[in-house]
């Protein structure tokens, strides 16, 4: 990461990264997500004639909500601010600093790290930051941080699933360790089987019962974890049931008319019942590996039959893009933003592999290829940035997805099993 330093703040941010807010069907104003605003942000706009009248009186009950309200078009949902040039009619009419805080600093967010940096958090979800293509970001840091306003702090503990509590030094020795194991030529899949098992051998030989650990303890640990000998990830055929509840629910909900059914959506829907039940056949599509889905990003339904004929593709030469990416993940630090289990970090990355890996596989299986291509994984990556490590909010996700996560952190072969089906 380069750093930018000054008197003030020091930003820092993916060195040569290239960003411009052009090139793109306005994807942002276009996603199945809450995009949030603060009570003044609501005030303002629900104070403003043209803006009440442009969002008509069911979305002004959403924007009292704190919520931008969206509606369906062409089987997407899309802000109600949005015109048909795909231009904001907000920003158009009021200027760009009108606009809600975080359209304005989209695709970056902020996180200040253990050295007192500011991290830039550029999402992977904007065509730009994929494919790196614009003027140069460091140039553009100090402005998206006034215009985002606010930035995250990294946690000062996290705590082991036997509730040793570990400083944010400790934590983050295990982390560095983590991305020097990523770092190395081998399937993500396969690595992340392994740090699974050397993060639980860490903290099973960490002592029991104590509250913080020490430094001793910690390095006692460590030489103990590194003699655990991990098992080889052996590849699963068909997909795990836990894979599929987890693609069911992930992927599932990126399906129409999944997609569109959110507590945010104004307009009435045509057929809303039947709606409802095309988005239950989402998830028994997903689950039974058999069905066509019209999947967001992926340009024309496909049969999920086919996605078995893809190769597999994460011990090969795609798979380090995949590796780079997690790696980025640990470093962008937003991972560690909120208290929570150490080994969690790990089940992220894991998740966000295996979303990738089926997403990609799903791309190309819809082109009628049998192998994946760069491009394949890369919109994986931004799916993984809009479900997983970026957008999505754990305290959304519901009880099911909290469930599936808890039995994956504390099952050891229910998490191998979900890696198996990508490796």
């Amino acid at each position: 990461m380069a750093t930018k330093r000054s008197s003030a703040t020091k930003l820092s941010s993916p060195p040569n990264q290239r960003f411009a807010c052009r090139d793109c069907p306005a994807r942002c104003c276009r996603m199945p997500w809450n995009i949030r605003f603060s009570n003044e942000e609501a005030r303002r706009y629900l104070e403003d004639p043209w803006v009440r009248e442009r969002a008509g009186s069911e979305a002004a009950a959403v924007i009292a909500r704190g919520v931008l309200p969206m509606l369906e078009k062409d089987r997407r949902l899309q802000c109600v601010f949005l015109d048909d040039d795909l231009l904001c009619s907000l920003q158009k009419r009021f200027g760009h600093e009108y606009i809600p805080r975080s359209c304005q600093a989209f695709p970056f967010g902020f996180v200040r790290d253990e050295e007192d940096v500011v991290v830039a958090q550029l999402s992977q979800l904007c065509p730009s930051i994929r494919d790196n293509y614009g003027d140069p970001v460091d140039r553009q840091l100090r402005a998206k941080l006034q215009q985002r306003g606010e930035s995250e702090r990294m946690s000062t503990a996290l705590a082991t699933l036997r509730g040793v509590i570990l400083s944010r030094p400790q934590y983050l020795r295990i982390a560095r360790h983590w991305e020097e194991q990523l770092a190395a030529d081998a399937s993500p899949a396969s690595t992340l089987a392994r740090l699974y098992d050397w993060t639980t051998a860490l903290e099973r030989a960490l002592p029991a019962g104590g509250e913080r650990a020490t430094d001793a303890a910690l390095e006692a640990a460590f030489q103990q974890a590194h003699a655990h000998e991990a098992a080889p990830l052996a590849p699963r055929r068909r997909p795990s049931f836990h894979a599929r509840v987890l693609f069911a629910f992930l992927l599932g909900n990126l399906c129409y008319p999944s997609r569109v059914r959110q507590a945010h959506r104004v307009g009435k829907a045509p057929f809303a019942e039947l709606q409802g039940l095309r988005s239950l056949g989402n998830k028994a599509a997903w689950m039974l590996g058999r069905g066509t889905v019209d999947m967001l990003f992926i340009p024309r339904p496909f049969k999920l039959q086919h996605v078995r004929t893809v190769d597999r593709f994460l011990d090969g030469d795609q798979g380090a893009l995949v590796r780079d990416y997690l790696r980025l993940a640990l470093q962008r630090r937003h991972i560690f933003s909120a208290p929570r289990h150490l080994l969690a970090a790990v089940l992220d990355l894991s998740l966000a592999t295996a979303v990738i890996s089926r997403f990609a596989r799903c791309r190309a299986a819809a082109d009628g290829r049998t192998q994946v291509a760069a491009e394949d994984v890369r919109e994986g990556i931004s799916v993984a940035e809009l479900v997983l490590l970026s957008h999505a909010a754990l305290s959304e996700q519901g009880r099911l997805m909290k469930n599936l996560r808890w039995l994956l952190l504390t099952k050891r072969e229910s998490f191998r099993g979900v890696l198996e089906t990508e490796a």
